[in-house]
C-alpha cells in the first residue's frame, strides 16, 4: 500500500472519529468558563444554634429576615437552647464545619442557569435546620436560598435512624447541588395546565430537562434520587412501563390515586403486581423526563420556549418511543 493510500485511510479514520465524538456530545454540556456566578453561604446554623441568649440581637440584626416580628423573642431563646437541636448541632458541624468543597458545584449551577437565563441573580444561600423536614432540603426565594444542612448529614446517620430508606439514601452531602438546582427549577416551571396523568408526568419531566440543563455532568441516578439497581430497572423496563400506561389508558385519567402509584415519593411504584417491591419509585417521572427528552431531540427550541409549551403539544411532538 502507498504512503499516499495510507495517509488517506488514517485522515478518514481521524474524521470518522470526530463525526462520532460530535455525534454522542451532549448538547447541554455547554461553555460556561466565562460566565461570572458568586457563591455567597451564610452560616446561619453556627451563627445561631448553641449561643447564648444575649447573642440574639446581633443576631437578628445580621439576619433580620429569618426573624418574623409575629414571632416573640422568647422562641428564638428556646430554640437556640434546645437539647435536640444542640446534638444536631454536633453531627451538622462534624460533617459541614465549612462548605468550601461544594462552592465550585454551586457556582456551576449558578452558571448555567445564567447560560439559558441571563437575567437570573445569584441567590445568598442560608444554611439553617429544618427539623429533619426532607421535603425541604431548600427553598428559594429570590435573593435567598435558605439551604437545611440536617437534610445533607449522610445515608447512614445515627441522627436519621427510623427515617425510611428510600429518602434517606438522598440525604447526602452530594445532593447538596441538586437541592439548590430544584429549589430554582420549582419557582422556573409552572404548573401543569391539565389534570391529566400525562400533562403531570411531563410537568415533572421539564423540571428533569432542566437539572439536566443545570448539571450535565451529574449521574441521572443522582437527578432522579435512585440506586444503581433502581435506576437500571427503570432504564430496563421503560418499554414495559409505558406499555403498562397505554394498555390501561392511564394517559388522560384524572385520577388522583395515580399520583400515589406513580408520581409522589415513595419506595416504589405501584402497578399492583407481585414484583411491585422491585420498581423504583415515581416511575411516572421518569417516563415523562424521557418524553421531554425526546421532544429537544426532535425539535429546536429553547429551554424559556420549553416552559410555556403545553404537554400535548410536547407529547404529539416527541414521537416518544420508548427504549426496548
Amino acid at each position: 500500500m502507498k504512503r499516499q493510500d495510507i495517509k488517506q485511510i488514517v485522515i478518514l479514520f481521524l474524521l470518522i472519529l470526530s463525526f462520532n465524538a460530535c455525534q454522542n456530545k451532549n448538547p447541554l454540556d455547554v461553555d460556561i468558563s466565562n460566565i461570572p456566578a458568586r457563591v455567597d453561604i451564610l452560616r446561619f446554623d453556627l451563627d445561631f444554634y448553641g449561643q447564648p441568649p444575649n447573642h440574639l440581637p446581633a443576631i437578628k440584626q445580621k439576619y433580620p429576615f429569618m426573624f418574623p416580628s409575629r414571632v416573640p423573642d422568647s422562641i428564638w431563646v428556646a430554640k437556640m437552647q434546645d437539647s435536640l437541636l444542640l446534638d444536631l448541632k454536633t453531627e451538622v458541624d462534624s460533617v459541614f464545619p465549612n462548605l468550601d468543597t461544594y462552592k465550585p458545584q454551586i457556582a456551576s449551577v449558578f452558571k448555567h442557569i445564567k447560560f439559558y437565563f441571563p437575567a437570573f441573580k445569584e441567590p445568598k444561600i442560608i444554611t439553617l435546620y429544618s427539623d429533619w423536614n426532607y421535603l425541604k432540603k431548600a427553598v428559594y426565594a429570590d435573593s435567598l436560598d435558605l439551604l437545611t444542612l440536617d437534610n445533607f448529614l449522610g445515608s447512614n446517620n445515627r441522627l436519621y435512624k427510623g427515617i425510611p430508606k428510600y429518602i434517606r439514601q438522598n440525604m447526602t452531602p452530594q445532593q447538596i447541588p441538586v437541592a439548590i438546582a430544584n429549589s430554582i427549577i420549582g419557582t422556573q416551571v409552572p404548573p401543569a395546565r391539565s389534570k391529566t396523568f400525562l400533562a403531570k408526568m411531563i410537568n415533572y419531566g421539564k423540571k428533569l430537562y432542566l437539572l439536566d440543563a443545570y448539571l450535565p455532568q451529574l449521574p441521572d441516578s443522582l437527578k432522579m434520587g435512585y440506586t444503581a439497581d433502581k435506576m437500571a430497572w427503570a432504564q430496563q423496563n421503560e418499554e414495559d412501563v409505558w406499555r403498562y400506561f397505554i394498555e390501561n389508558e392511564l394517559l388522560y385519567s384524572t385520577r388522583s390515586n395515580l399520583d400515589l402509584r406513580f408520581l409522589n415519593l415513595a419506595p416504589y411504584s405501584k402497578f399492583y403486581s407481585e414484583d411491585d417491591l422491585q420498581t423504583p419509585g415515581y416511575i411516572g417521572r421518569y417516563t415523562g423526563w424521557q418524553i421531554v427528552r425526546s421532544f429537544m431531540k426532535k425539535n429546536k427550541v429553547s429551554l424559556q420556549k420549553l416552559l410555556q409549551i403545553p404537554a400535548e403539544d410536547i407529547f404529539k411532538k416527541s414521537k416518544y418511543k420508548p427504549k426496548k
